[in-house]
Parts: structure tokens; C-alpha cells; sequence
């Protein structure tokens, strides 16, 4: 019992993260455009670098503000990226955010004697230690860009499934929704990133949404199975980690990176019995 009262408040984050995660990566999926997020998770940290380097605190609130506002111009430049017929073109923008945002968070916070720490950190995240202020903030959030996506849920998801419709309909699908798709997974990543670090957010992102598409068919489908194997990936790793006492966000990851195999498994099991 205490161990799970220790874990309670990284399980609710885990949680909290995983319904938006899925969510999002199945969108991403669709999209062809794999490392976007991890492109922005990198931009989000490179922001907390730059106000490390000015003095503020790492994790603190103008920290999140410099993450959000630097995603926030990614994701602008991001928005483009559908009007790029050439994919080859596209992901090696996605690479090139990635690469140099990361190279200049290195370079940033080898100006201090704790930035190395600091930088290790942004990859793995502290999410034992999220506090529930830090969790209800980050709860609300979520709801806010939940209620956003579900009212507009036809509008987003003609974006990543190309559904346009009549003219008409295409002409709705517009820079601005893009823009405004973008812009909300800058803020889901911004405030991950702080709490659980650029590789689990990566892996929540894309691994469930990933490993769901290999079992069903369909959206709805994709989106509970996520959702299902995410929890329990995530339930086993906190337990993992806090036994074993493990790196939580590297064995996160490591538990998580099993679950593609497990859809495999489903998969085939599924094919013996039609």
C-alpha cells in the first residue's frame, strides 16, 4: 500500500498523459510525420535551456513560458509542413529542428557547471517527484485541449486523414487549424517535458498509438486499445522501477518499447481464430 502511495501521483501524470498522448500519436501516425514530436519535445527543452541560462529556475514557471513560447514558433513553422508535397522533404525538416535544437541545448548549458545535470534531466524527467499542484495544472490543461479537440473533432481529423469533402469543406481546412492543431501539441509536450522528459513523452506519444494500429482497423478502436495497453505498460514500469529501484522514465520507456510485440502477438492470434 505504500509503495502505490508513493507512485499515486506518477501514475495519475502517466494517466493524464497517456489519454492525450494516444490521442495526438494516432493524429501524428496518420500524418506520416513521426519525430515531429520529438522535434518539439527537444524545442520545449531547448526553451527551459535558454531561461536556465538567464538565470531562472529550470523547471520553474518562466521556464515553461520561454518551452511554450519556443514549441509555439516551431509549431507555427510546423503548420507549413502539410502544404509540402515532397515527404522526404518534410522529415528532413522534422530532423533538422530536432538535431539543432538539441545541439543548442548542449551548447547552452555547458555555460553552467550544473547544465549537463540539468540536461539529463530534460531527457528523463523527475516524474516521482510531480507534485499535485504540478499535476492538477496539468490536468486542467488537458481538459481545456480535450473539450478544443472534441468540439472540432471532424475539422482535426480531416486534417490527418485527408477527408476534405466539397470544396467547400477543404477550404475550412485551413493554415489556421493546422496552426491551431500544432499549437495544442506544443502545449501537451511543453508541460510533459517538464514533468516526465523528452524520452518519455516520446514513447507515449508514439509507441501505444503505434502498437494499437497494428491490432485494429479503426480510429476508435486504435484510440481504446492505446489507451489500454499504454496503462498497463506504464502501471508495470512505476512497479518495476520502485522494486528494482530503476532510472522510472528510462524503464518507462524500456517497458513501453515491449508492447509493439505484444501487438504482434495479439495480431497473430487474432489471425488463427478467424
Amino acid at each position: 500500500m505504500d509503495a502505490w502511495l508513493i507512485l499515486l501521483p506518477a501514475s495519475i501524470l502517466c494517466l493524464l498523459m497517456i489519454v492525450t498522448h494516444t490521442y495526438l500519436g494516432l493524429h501524428v501516425l496518420a500524418r506520416g510525420i513521426i519525430f515531429v514530436d520529438l522535434a518539439l519535445a527537444q524545442v520545449a527543452a531547448l526553451g527551459m535551456s535558454i531561461a536556465f541560462l538567464l538565470g531562472e529556475e529550470a523547471h520553474g514557471f518562466m521556464a515553461q513560458l520561454y518551452a511554450f513560447a519556443a514549441t509555439l514558433i516551431v509549431a507555427f513553422a510546423f503548420a507549413h509542413l502539410r502544404f509540402i508535397a515532397n515527404k522526404t522533404t518534410r522529415e528532413v525538416t522534422i530532423g533538422c529542428v530536432y538535431v539543432v535544437s538539441t545541439a543548442l541545448s548542449i551548447v547552452i548549458l555547458s555555460r553552467s557547471s550544473q547544465g549537463m545535470e540539468e540536461l539529463k534531466s530534460m531527457f528523463n524527467g523527475n516524474i516521482l517527484w510531480a507534485s499535485w499542484d504540478e499535476i492538477i495544472v496539468v490536468a486542467l490543461a488537458y481538459a481545456l485541449l480535450a473539450l478544443l479537440h472534441t468540439f472540432y473533432r471532424k475539422r482535426f481529423y480531416a486534417l490527418s486523414f485527408n477527408e476534405g469533402g466539397s470544396e467547400g469543406d477543404k477550404e475550412k481546412l485551413s493554415f489556421l487549424w493546422e496552426f491551431l492543431f500544432f499549437a495544442s501539441f506544443a502545449a501537451v509536450i511543453t508541460l510533459a517535458v517538464n514533468l516526465a522528459g523528452i524520452l518519455l513523452v516520446f514513447a507515449l506519444l508514439i509507441i501505444p498509438a503505434f502498437s494499437a494500429s497494428i491490432i485494429a482497423s479503426t480510429f476508435v478502436i486504435r484510440l481504446g486499445l492505446g489507451w489500454l495497453l499504454a496503462t498497463v505498460g506504464t502501471m508495470v514500469g512505476l512497479w518495476l522501477s520502485y522494486n528494482a529501484d530503476l532510472p522510472v522514465g528510462a524503464t518507462l520507456v524500456s517497458v513501453l518499447g515491449v508492447l509493439p510485440l505484444v501487438a504482434v502477438v495479439i495480431r497473430f492470434i487474432k489471425s488463427q481464430h478467424r
